[in-house]
Order: structure tokens, then sequence, then C-alpha cells
């Protein structure tokens, strides 16, 4: 990604977005990549091209996004053109890999039922144009998330502080996984973290694999 600061970049910084960092079970890493549905905080520049801004993600490369990656969303509608500029307030790209029976045909990119989905020349033409920094939430679902997550998590991901504590609290096995938690570089515990996470917007998730106990 583009080398700016924290501020340049539209995200907060490391004082209002501490880093929350759990170090599970090694076995356990992938189950927790199933997060990335909810959305990370990606930033790029405005009007970056769509498959520019995709293989700047850690783990991404064009061979990949052509062989795996089956349906790419832009603000809910899929589309084929990875040179469509990402532009507005705050878009959203979601990644998904095969989805099966006619969802999945519909969906799927360059498939025959393309033009059921694909947002036309017209509507791209309208899109209005950006300057600066843009903010992008990425979500990773399905064979996306498992292949891709483990790197993300590990390097770190923004995200929203209420997503993970939502996360977190419906999934009791989970928590059994978890081997340590650290906030703000200070390890806390999980009684804790709840209120932590409530003074914060965002957190910088960071999920690693230790040895079990």
């Amino acid at each position: 990604m583009e080398k700016l600061n924290d501020m340049e970049r539209g995200l907060p910084s490391a004082d209002i977005c501490p880093e929350l960092k759990f170090v599970v079970e090694s076995e356990s890493l992938s189950l927790f990549t199933s997060i990335l549905q909810y959305g990370i905080e990606v930033v790029t520049l405005a009007n970056t091209p769509l498959g520019k801004f995709l293989v700047s993600c850690p783990g991404f490369s064009e061979e990949y996004l052509a062989d795996s990656v089956q349906t790419i969303f832009l603000n809910g509608t899929a589309v084929d053109d990875l040179q469509t500029p990402l532009c507005g307030e705050h878009p959203l790209v979601a990644l998904s890999a095969a989805m099966p029976g006619l969802a999945g045909a519909i969906f799927r990119k360059g498939g025959l039922h393309a033009s059921l989905r694909t947002a036309t020349k017209a509507e791209k033409a309208a899109m209005p144009l950006a300057q600066g920094a843009l903010t992008v939430t990425l979500k990773l679902f399905n064979a996306i998330a498992r292949d891709k997550g483990e790197l993300i998590l590990g390097l770190g991901a923004v995200m929203s502080s209420a997503v993970v504590a939502s996360f977190l609290e419906k999934r009791e096995e989970l928590w059994r996984r978890i081997l340590r938690v650290d906030f703000a570089a200070e390890a806390v515990r999980r009684e804790d973290l709840q209120a932590l996470l409530s003074r914060y917007s965002h957190v910088r998730l960071c999920i690693t694999a230790g040895a079990s106990m």
C-alpha cells in the first residue's frame, strides 16, 4: 500500500486505535479468520483502480484474483472490470469464492449471467471522483478468508471495536483457544476486554499462533 502516515491515510492514530493482540493455539488460528467477513479498514488513494487496490493487499496477486476469486462486489454490486475506480465516501469491497446454485451463476465474474448484475458504463460514469486518501471496507468470505486470513490477521488489521466485541461474545468456543490477550501492549483479562473496547471506535486486531501452555 502507499506509504502514508496514519493521519494522511485517514485511519485513527495509535493513540485512538490501539492494537488488540490475541495469541491463540496454533491449530485453532484458522477458526478466527471468519471475522474478516465483517470487514477490515484498508486505505488507498481515491480513484485507485479496484484491481490495483486488491493486489496491494497482503497475499493477493493478479493470479489469485483470476483463479480463486469468483465474485467481487463493490458497494453491493458485482463487478467484472478491475479498472473500476474506488471513489465515494467509504466504498465497500467484498470478495467471495465460488457460490453454489443460481446465485453463483449470476454473480460469477465473466459468467453467462454477468449482464444481470454488472454496473453499466453509465452508472460508473456517474460515480463522483474524489481526491486524497480513501478508506475502503474490505470483506472476505468463505475460502478467500481461509486462504488469506491468517496472513492478514498476523500483520494486523483495523476493525470496528464493536464488531470485534460482538464476534467474541457470540463464540464462547473461541475464547477457550485464546492463550493471551494484549491491549495496547499490556496483558489484560478477558473480563476487562469489553470495557476497553467500548472506549474506542476501532482497534488494530492482530491474531498470531502460540504454543499451548
